[in-house]
């Protein structure tokens, strides 16, 4: 018994340390999902397209009308970039210029917008780079990749995916600014260094893990620590009950009104019992009956035989009776003993067949 109570403390304890585990590296699967889709999108091409169409709907048209005056009003466009750049956090305004450089060594704050017309000279940039003189033609191949997309916008491109790149965390971009009579007037280039989250998202994956999963956990024991109970002490009624029925004892009835498989089963053992405790008794009775047969046998043979012993010593005792009174007295004797003998041998026999 002892033995089976600990065996259903296992299982209670099996049942909870997986419950444990699950709720652990569930939050932990979470997080790594969580990170992979994140830094699988800043690698993609959406954000670049993200941009681009971003860069559409809420500056282009801004630019439109600057850059169509005769000449372009530069001071304009200047204003409308750093409005733009100072809200999306591109570049904060009040924020010197870097260094000279290539805009391929920017880091995420250190993006650029700049605006080139239809002759391919640079009319503004935000910041102002002295790589990238106002005024001067721009010189597209000094950043990588961005010639063939400011071809493609300047050619009529809309597409946003033919417009934009992403090459090793360095998105640039391309937008096509309207002119008059639908022409293309300049475009607005804008350039993003997104920087290298891989170490960073592993780092803050593995501090959550190690904060997150130990209440994770904790909930998950306590959760599957109470299902677990709760099983086990189902599974014990069944137990007792089964041990009853093997002592013999069939008055012992599992009480499990769930409808799930515990209390299907325990209401099958329940009708098994039943059937078992009907099949014992019609045996009972069945072998009780038996013996009455038997003993009715036995006493018809005995009984005979007594009878048939008493008749014989009667007869003699008639054949004798005149001739010879001593052993005919005799034989009445020994009739007399016979019939005694069977009256005791009935008795026992009744109190046999008795239950």
């Amino acid at each position: 018994m002892m033995g089976e109570i600990f065996a259903l403390r296992r299982l209670r304890w099996k049942l909870t340390l997986s419950y444990t585990l699950v709720a652990a590296v569930t939050l932990l699967a979470l997080e790594l999902i969580l990170a992979g889709a994140l830094v699988a999108f800043l690698n993609s091409d959406l954000l670049p397209r993200l941009v681009v169409q971003n860069f559409r709907d809420e500056v282009a048209p801004r630019l439109e009308r600057p850059l169509n005056q005769n000449p372009p009003n530069a001071e304009a466009i200047r204003e409308e970039l750093v409005g733009f750049a100072d809200n999306s956090g591109v570049r904060g305004a009040d924020r010197p210029p870097p260094p000279p450089t290539s805009l391929g060594n920017y880091t995420a704050d250190q993006g650029a917008l700049l605006v080139v017309d239809d002759r391919r000279h640079l009319l503004v940039s935000v910041p102002e780079m002295q790589g990238f003189p106002e005024g001067e033609r721009f010189d597209a191949e000094s950043i990588s990749g961005l010639k063939p997309l400011v071809n493609a916008a300047f050619d009529g491109e809309e597409n946003s995916g033919q417009l934009s790149s992403n090459v090793r965390g360095q998105v640039v971009t391309v937008t096509p600014i309207e002119g008059k009579k639908g022409r293309v007037a300049g475009v607005l280039v804008g350039t993003l260094g997104l920087p290298n989250l891989t170490a960073p998202l592993l780092i803050t994956v593995g501090i959550s893990a190690i904060f997150l999963a130990i209440p994770a956990a904790f909930l998950g024991a306590l959760f599957g620590f109470f299902t677990a109970w709760s099983l086990t002490r189902r599974i014990g009624r069944l137990a007792r009950a089964a041990r009853s029925w093997s002592r013999g004892d069939f008055s012992v009835m599992t009480k499990d009104r769930s409808r799930d498989e515990l209390g299907q089963l325990s209401r099958e053992l329940n009708s098994m019992a039943a059937e078992l405790e009907n099949l014992l008794q019609a045996r009972g009775e069945l072998a009780t009956l038996e013996a009455r047969n038997r003993f009715a046998r036995d006493l018809h043979d005995s009984v005979k035989q007594q009878v048939f012993a008493t008749s014989l010593q009667i007869a003699a005792a008639r054949a004798l009776i005149e001739k010879d009174t001593d052993s005919a007295e005799s034989h009445l004797s020994q009739a007399d003993e016979l019939v005694r003998q069977a009256q005791k041998e009935l008795n026992g026999l009744i109190q046999e067949m008795r239950p």
